[in-house]
């Protein structure tokens, strides 16, 4: 079986090209030889016309016979053109005499006058044999048709060269034409067919390779932008099947990472009850194996039971709440507060409640400014911000200021306090649950461990930003951010 090898593009393109470019410059040479040769031939026959038109001129001024002096002139004056050495001029009367003649007088038969007396009417060269040789003439009757004068070239190989012109010259531009034009269509279909090769190298690499990414700079051309869109489409999709597998590992992330915060929670939770229950069961199994303490003795223990029961209520009370924070952060009720008139009251109930002791609490917060929230969130988080500077700080004073608005639609506040501060190493983890700087310090106050991550999960849930820092002269700071209420 004969295996048909496969014409490549470029060879589809280029062998066309090639037959076509070879057949318009064949065509064109062909045509400026015959245009040359005409052309030439048009100057003889405007020079013969001119002759016989100044003959003709010059009988109407006189006598043939005295033409003499004229004709010799013509004689003389052309025999130094190699060309036209040779004109025959030849002056008729209407009984078809020789009157005047430059060179040998022209002898014509009957037909041959016949014929020259159609054509003389309408002035045209032609070729014609005269005394049995061919000859390149022109006639011209004088007015009145009393004389005609002819005047005429041998077809010889002078004439012949010179209405030929230069062949071999218009042969060898058109050769050289020819040849720059094929590298020219060689290096054309290289540089077009190009984009195809590189598409069926794309193809087949793709095809092997799924990773494969093409980065090839394409020319600005038809073919270059096809190319450009094919690999776009296929650089997309890699893309997109990329995108979506990260996307994929990072919800498999997150659900992992949700997973094991949910098992962490569970484990702290766990750990956290056990410590109150522990001692409330301590206390109320000595109140039920010694009943005969001492009344001092029992109220003692009742109170420490009692404070334990407290701790355990708010410790679930926080986890409920950062549950429903987390949980529902995309369905909290949101309302236009006035953050002025909330922190008001805030203050007032922190002056009444004496939950600060003697730590002074300042505001200075712009009347009028309305936030996006919801208000027994933002009073729970300002809350467990004064609890943690009153169990924590050691200071005299906290404020809450407001430092501004951000360029995306965000107010910006700052609670801080003049206290100890916190150590560098503990900034990262401060929000983090029932992370304790000095857990012995801590279970003293009766801290839950979930004030602060309470505040950041608020923060979050509403859209905002919170970051804690230490403040250059004494202190412990959190900065974060509300949404300006817009209307919507």
């Amino acid at each position: 079986m004969v295996l048909r090898r496969r014409i490549s593009f470029r060879w589809r393109i280029l062998a066309p090209l090639i037959l076509t470019l070879w057949a318009v410059i064949i065509g064109m040479t062909s045509w400026q030889i015959s245009r040359e040769s005409g052309y030439r031939s048009e100057i003889v026959d405007s020079q013969l016309r001119l002759i016989n038109s100044r003959i003709v001129s010059q009988i109407n001024m006189s006598s043939p016979t005295l033409l003499n002096g004229f004709m010799d002139f013509i004689e003389d004056y052309y025999r130094q053109d190699p060309l036209f050495s040779n004109v025959r001029i030849s002056i008729f009367n209407h009984n078809w005499e020789v009157v005047n003649a430059v060179g040998p007088p022209m002898q014509l038969s009957v037909p041959e006058r016949r014929r020259l007396s159609q054509s003389a009417s309408h002035p045209q060269s032609d070729e014609v044999y005269l005394d049995g040789k061919r000859y390149f003439c022109n006639e011209l009757f004088s007015p009145g048709a009393q004389f005609l004068v002819i005047s005429a070239l041998p077809d010889d190989k002078a004439l012949n060269e010179y209405l030929v012109g230069d062949r071999d010259h218009i042969l060898f531009v058109m050769v050289i034409l020819a040849v720059g034009l094929t590298f020219l269509a060689i290096y054309s279909s290289r540089f077009y067919s190009r984009n195809i090769n590189i598409l069926r190298d794309f193809a087949r690499r793709s095809a092997m390779d799924p990773d494969f990414v093409p980065g090839v700079d394409y020319p600005h051309d038809d073919l270059g932008e096809i190319a450009k869109q094919i690999v776009s489409l296929h650089n997309e999709r890699q893309h997109a099947v990329s995108q979506l597998k990260k996307e994929h590992d990072i919800a498999m992330h997150a659900i992992e990472e949700k997973s094991l915060q949910k098992r962490q929670l569970t484990n702290n939770i766990n750990h956290e009850l056990k410590t109150p229950i522990g001692v409330i069961k301590g206390y109320l199994e000595t109140l039920v194996n010694m009943p005969d303490l001492d009344e001092e003795t029992r109220n003692h223990f009742i109170r420490k039971a009692l404070n334990h029961a407290e701790r355990l209520a708010d410790l679930i009370a926080d986890v409920s709440a950062i549950t429903r924070l987390e949980e529902g952060a995309q369905i909290i009720n949101t309302e236009c507060i006035d953050y002025h008139e909330l922190v008001y009251k805030f203050a007032y109930d922190v002056r009444e409640s004496g939950i600060l002791g003697q730590i002074e609490f300042t505001y200075d917060v712009p009347m009028g400014l309305k936030v996006r929230g919801n208000v027994n969130l933002l009073s729970a988080m300002l809350m467990n911000l004064a609890k943690n500077t009153a169990n924590y700080s050691c200071g005299t004073t906290c404020s809450l200021e407001y430092l501004g608005q951000t360029a995306d639609d965000f107010y910006k506040f700052c609670f801080y306090d003049d206290g100890v501060g916190v150590p560098e190493e503990s900034l990262e983890h401060i929000f983090d649950r029932f992370y304790r700087i000095d857990v012995g310090r801590s279970r003293k106050t009766g801290g839950t461990g979930l004030g602060l991550s309470i505040v950041y999960s608020t923060i979050s849930a509403l859209g905002g930003e919170i970051h804690a820092s230490n403040r250059q002269d004494a202190g412990f700071q959190i900065t974060f951010t509300l949404p300006i209420w817009t209307g919507r």
